[in-house]
């Protein structure tokens, strides 16, 4: 399929004129802001049918006419993405919400979205030539730029801190990547990436300077459309940090409706840690996001105290109709436990937390404010990501003989057809 990309803009261009995308730096040349990727909308709605878009390749790359990569070549891919979008129908009866829907990206390939934002950032970078790619992560990102990296065959340095997992850690250095444990936060970890970068030519893969990681995860938007038969849902929920994820299914909708594929775009919803939430903040107070300070959670994915993008995310929701919601660390936790047991999806805490928020609502509040809307929680994540806080929640199994008498006398009598067993 041929490339649709017309360009780069930023806010400040002149409509019809487009920056090249052949750049090593996707800053706007003339006025020195962050761009976005434009492609020929009039073309696509000529040349391309939505219902029959082809079925391969089974990945995130079907939908290469609305991404920035000219040369099939240059595709560095896992097959990330096409995850499903399970209908949680035993999840939305306990909570009141029938039509509640789960996008389940822990079927990514290193058990992320961030695979997403990383199989288009090392594609571009790739076809445009860059010497190597750095960034800073809580740990999801890391992993899949480590991996991402590995399989183009260019240099991966990554900044992790402190509270990164273990599995996170491992699944980032396996590869051979460069890994430095950097004092601080994101915030910190971030200022050294970019300085490095600038020293050694690499490409900081940092949001929203790389825009390529918004155009990977806009395609969120199109699966979620496409796998609802082209319903557009109600509202959207998003575990936030950085927020690229916000912008990106915004982005992804906005062009959905330039084609005339759907007629609106979801009320996008921001979920954040009562201990480091500064866009739910900025979206309550009215004022512009502030440096939050040392994030008091340990939900993995939820430390970032100054995303760079939360202005926009903001501006989003306030278009949207979106709402800011809070999950304490102890929600989002037991927001796991409920979906693996109603559903059997095994997501990391913060992928619960949009349960999480559902569920402290109570189910008759819920069912009178949201019963009747569709409803998707993105899930961001994989549970395998973070289990030392789940698993100290769930606590150990009771140790018994190898006896029918032992097991009796943990489980009692079963025999009750009626019974059930939970």
């Amino acid at each position: 399929m041929r490339s649709y990309l017309l360009g780069y803009q930023c806010a400040d261009c002149e409509p019809g004129t487009f920056n090249t995308d052949m750049t090593k730096d996707p800053v706007c040349p003339l006025h020195g802001r962050v761009q976005e990727a434009r492609y020929d909308i009039a073309a696509i709605k000529r040349e391309i049918d939505r219902d029959r878009i082809p079925a391969e390749p089974q990945s995130l790359w079907r939908w290469s006419f609305l991404l920035p990569v000219r040369e099939p070549g240059n595709i560095v891919s896992l097959q990330e993405g096409e995850t499903p979008l399970f209908h949680a129908t035993r999840l939305g009866d306990r909570l009141g919400l029938p039509r509640l829907y789960i996008k389940d990206e822990s079927r990514n390939p290193t058990g992320s979205f961030k695979d997403r934002g990383a199989s288009v950032t090392v594609s571009k970078s790739k076809e445009v030539g860059v010497a190597g790619l750095i960034l800073a992560s809580s740990g999801n990102a890391a992993a899949a730029f480590s991996a991402y990296s590995a399989r183009a065959g260019l240099a991966f340095f990554g900044f992790l801190r402190d509270d990164t997992t273990d599995i996170n850690r491992l699944h980032t250095q396996v590869p051979g990547t460069r890994i430095h444990i950097v004092e601080g936060g994101m915030v910190e970890g971030a200022a050294l990436a970019g300085e490095v970068a600038r020293k050694y030519g690499l490409f900081h893969c940092a949001q929203p300077y790389n825009l390529y990681r918004i155009e990977g995860k806009k395609t969120l938007a199109f699966e979620i459309s496409r796998q609802l038969g082209w319903r557009v849902p109600d509202r959207i929920m998003i575990p936030t940090s950085g927020g690229t994820n916000a912008v990106a299914i915004y982005k992804g909708y906005r062009e959905l409706n330039a084609l005339g594929w759907v007629k609106r775009i979801p009320a996008i919803d921001i979920v954040q840690a009562t201990g480091c939430h500064p866009i739910v903040k900025a979206w309550r107070t009215g004022r512009a996001v502030e440096n939050w300070g040392p994030p008091a959670t340990k939900v993995m994915g939820f430390g970032h105290a100054f995303p760079k993008a939360g202005d926009a995310i903001v501006r989003i929701m306030k278009e949207t109709g979106g709402v800011g919601w809070l999950a304490s660390d102890d929600e989002s936790i037991a927001g796991t436990r409920m979906i693996a047991e109603t559903e059997g999806l095994f997501l990391q805490p913060s992928s619960a937390s949009p349960v999480a928020c559902l569920q402290a609502l109570g189910r008759e509040k819920a069912k009178n404010l949201y019963g009747d809307q569709l409803i998707v929680a993105i899930g961001t994540g994989s549970g395998k990501n973070q289990v030392v806080e789940p698993l100290a929640a769930v606590g150990r199994p009771p140790r018994i003989a190898a006896t029918l008498a032992a097991f009796d006398a943990v489980n009692g009598d079963l025999r009750p057809a009626a019974r059930r067993i939970a």
